[in-house]
Order: C-alpha cells, then sequence, then structure tokens
C-alpha cells in the first residue's frame, strides 16, 4: 500500500466510509462527471473530492482508495462496450463478489455481493446495459471485460493530480469475450424476448 499523506477531508471520508455499501452511499451522493464541453478528466480520489463528481472510472478508482484504506485489495473491471465502457470496483465477501460503481443509468451502480465469479458479476450487468445514445433498450452493447488490480501501479493514483495512465492501460489490455470466442458475433441484443446476435 502506499504511504499518502491525506488531507482532513479525505480522512474523514475514508474513516466514515469503511464498507462497500457506505462508498456506494457516498459516491451516490456526489454529482455525475459529464466532462462538460468534451474536456476529458482523469481524476484521482482526491479529485473526485475537490469537484464534488466523478464518472464511472473516477468513482471506480475513489471506491478503490477509500476501500483499499480498510484492507480490500483495489481491484476494478472495465466493461467494453460498442457505445459507452463502464468502470466499476470489485469485491469480495463471504466467498461471493460484488461491485461499487457509479454511472449515467443508475442500473449501472453497485452490486451486492452475491455472485459467484467476476464474469456472473458483470453479466448482472448486461441486461441494463443498453445503448446509451439511442435509449434503445433492446440494443444491449455490452460486449467484454478485463480485471485490473491497482496494485500494479508504481504511480500515484490515490491523490494524484493526473491519472490518465490507468485509462492509458486500460485501453492496452486484453478484454475477455462475454461469449464464446467461436461465436461469429461479438455482443448481442435484446430482441422478442431472447438473446440475437449481432453481426
Amino acid at each position: 500500500m502506499q504511504t499518502l499523506d491525506f488531507t482532513m477531508e479525505e480522512q474523514d471520508v475514508i474513516s466514515r466510509c469503511d464498507t462497500p455499501e457506505k462508498v456506494q452511499e457516498f459516491l451516490n451522493g456526489l454529482d455525475y462527471n459529464f466532462e462538460e464541453d468534451a474536456v476529458k478528466t482523469w481524476r484521482s480520489f482526491r479529485g473526485v473530492l475537490q469537484h464534488g463528481e466523478a464518472h464511472c472510472l473516477e468513482a471506480a478508482l475513489t471506491a478503490a482508495a477509500i476501500l483499499s484504506q480498510h484492507g480490500l485489495p483495489p481491484i476494478i473491471i472495465c466493461m467494453e462496450a460498442s457505445d459507452i465502457d463502464h468502470n466499476i470496483f470489485v469485491f469480495r465477501e463471504g466467498g461471493k463478489f460484488g461491485s461499487v460503481a457509479k454511472s449515467r443509468q443508475v442500473e449501472l451502480h453497485g452490486r451486492p455481493p452475491t455472485f459467484r465469479t467476476y464474469r456472473d458479476l458483470v453479466m448482472s450487468y448486461y441486461s441494463d446495459y443498453y445503448n446509451w445514445f439511442t435509449q434503445d433498450r433492446s440494443d444491449i452493447t455490452l460486449r467484454g471485460w478485463t480485471l485490473v488490480d491497482l496494485d500494479i501501479f508504481s504511480q500515484n493514483w490515490i491523490t494524484a493530480e493526473d491519472i490518465s495512465f490507468i485509462e492509458e492501460h486500460l485501453y492496452s489490455v486484453p478484454y475477455k469475450r462475454l461469449f464464446p470466442e467461436d461465436s461469429d458475433s461479438f455482443y448481442y441484443s435484446l430482441k422478442d424476448g431472447g438473446i440475437v446476435p449481432v453481426k
């Protein structure tokens, strides 16, 4: 674990948010960072507190920053989609996996620890992961996922001003397809009550 000098505000949040449920409640109270004027932001836990808002990656990293101070491994999952990717913090409790997350869509927020595998957890988002741009709920856009242990980074990702190196890492790593490798389709849609492959 990195040795960091936390501000009093940061220490207070860390002290109060000592469980995934409390961190989820804290994130729910933040505004969503829509990155106005198309200006990309890659804020750490410190930056999120300073601005009072977070997009999904910033929220996942904030959850990892807080809960790593309580002994949980700083692990996130990036879910790849045909429209907008989504990032979540993942944790294990009682042998099952859950998540802490923030999204434009409330359906893509965190999950309780009830899932047997990481893939099961990711699949719990599947039917709610519809096209953000068209709002067509039958156009399911989730394609695959990758897991990242933030301990691999030597750089400070908790309080640094710029953490774009994490974004660069997410673009460079392989993703696991949700469906079999021999499938002709990389993702599927929900049509007429069933799952239909999309070419």
